[in-house]
């Protein structure tokens, strides 16, 4: 094949889409999950330190985000796809857990 027949072939593969974009795009989710937990923790630590109680949804919102983007990723790539479903799964519950505690049901 000549280069540009492989280019021609990547990019629609590709969808037309800047692979480095998509990296970036990636990367940015992973920092932005990694920001919000770390806030996430700060926020818990000041509610227990206050004596201000916990708040089950806010945290069940963070728990949502890490199962989709655990669950997307073992869907869409098959590297890794065991360790993406299992911490899916885990991420799952653990919504599900603070779901129902903030409901009151456990």
């Amino acid at each position: 094949m000549k280069k540009e027949e492989i280019l021609e072939a990547s990019k629609k593969e590709n969808k037309n889409k800047d692979i480095y974009a998509v990296e970036v795009e990636a990367k940015s989710s992973q920092i932005a999950g990694i920001c919000m937990l770390i806030l996430a923790s700060v926020y818990f630590c000041y509610e227990i330190f206050t004596g201000k109680g916990q708040n089950p949804a806010f945290y069940s919102l963070i728990a949502i985000y890490e199962t989709v983007l655990y669950g997307y990723k073992a869907i869409k790539i098959k590297e890794k796809r065991k360790l993406s479903i299992t911490t899916s799964v885990i991420w799952g519950l653990l919504t599900l857990m603070l779901i129902l505690e903030y409901f009151k049901v456990i």
